[in-house]
């Protein structure tokens, strides 16, 4: 049983030590995670945390289940949600490359280039880890900030050299990748010679400062 009484400064409390500790292998969620700050913690042990600063004792992974943490936090206006349903689906992992050499030609029904959705699915989980949040680095649009639970986790990947100039032969590294919006996604990839992101940050820079 969850006791009434944790309040948000407890919960930060507690993101704050697993921040600065970690989360121990047995403590990991199996199905749902509690959004803070665009990161996402386990909510047991989080409440588990919480409680120490609430009541002076930690609570026991036996004192409670998952559903009851997830309803706990729902029912006081914070956001969990459960991996089962798709939301935010990024891999953490500690390889920061493609599985295979994208830009292979592959036979269809017609002639296509390979790419590989799970380098994409890497890079959002190492921003989100290392900032918190996703937005575009050109113009910092947040899909999350903007539409809430709508945008949670989306953002396009942008090769920074085009799929269509890759030979099949080197594996895509998370470097090779820009989180962008859609907007400047199109934008960069406008005209027949893609942009860098830095030459489209220019350009918005030079419009903004002329209009």
């Amino acid at each position: 049983m969850i006791p009434d009484g944790i309040e948000n400064k407890h919960l930060d409390l507690a993101i704050h030590e697993i921040n600065r500790n970690g989360i121990p292998a047995s403590r990991k969620s199996v199905h749902y995670d509690y959004l803070h700050g665009n990161k996402r913690y386990p909510p047991k042990y989080v409440i588990s945390l919480a409680a120490k600063y609430a009541f002076g004792k930690e609570l026991s992974s036996d004192d409670f289940n998952a559903v009851r943490a997830r309803d706990y936090l729902r029912s006081r206006g914070h956001t969990v949600i459960d991996r089962r349903q798709g939301a935010l689906d990024v891999i953490v992992s500690d390889e920061d490359e493609s599985s295979f050499a994208e830009g292979k030609e592959t036979y269809l029904l017609h002639r296509a280039r390979e790419r590989d959705s799970r380098i994409t699915r890497k890079a959002k989980a190492v921003r989100l880890k290392e900032t918190g949040e996703l937005s575009c680095e050109v113009c910092d649009f947040d899909f999350y900030k903007k539409y809430g639970k709508l945008g949670l986790g989306f953002i396009e990947a942008h090769h920074k050299v085009p799929v269509s100039q890759l030979a099949g032969d080197k594996k895509t590294k998370i470097s090779d990748l820009a989180l962008v919006c859609s907007n400047c996604h199109r934008m960069l990839h406008r005209q027949r010679e893609t942009k860098s992101i830095s030459e489209l940050k220019k350009l918005i820079g030079s419009y903004e400062a002329a209009v």
